[in-house]
């Protein structure tokens, strides 16, 4: 609860609490391509667009346009009232003007999991890719406890055909491999966030309906519930307010799983191409966007995202042990 209270926090507030906070943690400094995590560069910003007044609201949500292009710096001179802002061997020339106001422009930025190959900051893309993989995870876990619930109560509670139908629903759909099912979702629509919302949150309902099934087979045979047709509710009325508050448990337990595996397909959709599209970050496409630094020397590029995922992927499945202890009345 620890790790996933303190990866929401970083979620919601990504774009307050990143070093680049613009757009997608997109800003991209060629020449610093690669740094070794906990770098230091100075670097010399250039106005190219006039001030940008952002609420609160959009800042948080979307970041802040960046308003400087970069130029980085390893020496400054000057000459004939210029400024040559020297970067290996390539230099910037500015007019100087006051030389302290040139040198109180110049800004040091610490990478602290470094850049990757386009000079992006390694740490603020992780953290906005984790809002990405967690949103995907929430939203399709919301779709699948909506369809598992339903078909499953449904199922259980009418049985006889309703029930051999939705039963073949649900094994037609078991025996299809979780991710080629999403492929073939996202292959049917437009790419984007709400596909993959629906792609995913498709993929998981199964499990869910057939516990809660089960659970409705054994509910609906206990003594308020036979109390609650001998009175004439309708099966409406007992599914909602009698039989589905005692399934709580049950769908909390399935749902703290089943975030785990969004987040596992989510991640491998992104890896594989049909996932979150470039340049928007998700713990997938930074891992296939870095993997093959792996063997050369830049290991944490590949490595932050792969253990973003094991952290979050762990912490759900214990949170599901957890609770499954929590609510299992035998103990």
């Amino acid at each position: 609860m620890t790790i996933l209270s303190l990866c929401s926090v970083l979620a919601i507030f990504c774009y307050v609490i990143v070093p680049d906070n613009s757009p997608n943690a997109n800003l991209q400094i060629p020449q610093i391509a690669l740094l070794k995590p906990t770098a230091k560069q100075l670097l010399y910003p250039e106005n190219i667009l006039p001030p940008i007044k952002t609420s609160l609201l959009g800042r948080i949500v979307n970041g802040v346009p960046n308003r400087y292009k970069y130029y980085p710096v390893d020496s400054l001179t000057y000459n004939d009232g210029k400024a040559i802002l020297y970067f290996g061997k390539q230099i910037r020339i500015v007019d100087a003007g006051n030389a302290v106001h040139i040198e109180k422009k110049l800004t040091t930025k610490r990478f602290w999991l470094g850049t990757d190959k386009y000079g992006r900051d390694i740490l603020s893309r992780l953290i906005v890719g984790l809002r990405v993989s967690l949103l995907v995870g929430l939203f399709a876990v919301i779709i699948s406890i909506i369809i598992g619930t339903f078909f499953g109560m449904v199922s259980g509670y009418y049985g006889r055909w309703i029930d051999r139908v939705i039963m073949t629903i649900i094994n037609v759909n078991w025996s299809i491999p979780t991710l080629l099912l999403a492929f073939a979702i996202l292959l049917v629509t437009e790419r984007g966030l709400m596909a993959i919302f629906l792609a995913v949150g498709f993929t998981l309902w199964v499990d869910l309906a057939r516990i809660v099934r089960g659970q409705v087979l054994e509910i609906k045979e206990k003594e308020f519930v036979l109390a609650a047709k001998t009175l004439g509710f309708s099966p409406l009325r007992i599914m909602i307010k009698h039989i589905l508050p005692n399934l709580t448990g049950t769908v909390l337990v399935i749902a703290s799983i089943n975030f785990a595996t969004a987040i596992l397909v989510e991640a491998g959709l992104s890896y594989l191409g049909l996932g979150v599209q470039p340049p928007l970050p998700s713990l997938g496409n930074m891992l296939k966007e870095n993997y093959g630094y792996a063997t050369s020397g830049f290991l944490v590029l590949s490595l932050a995202p792969a253990f973003a995922i094991v952290i979050l992927v762990l912490s759900f499945n214990l949170l599901g042990n957890g609770l499954r202890d929590y609510f299992d009345i035998r103990r």
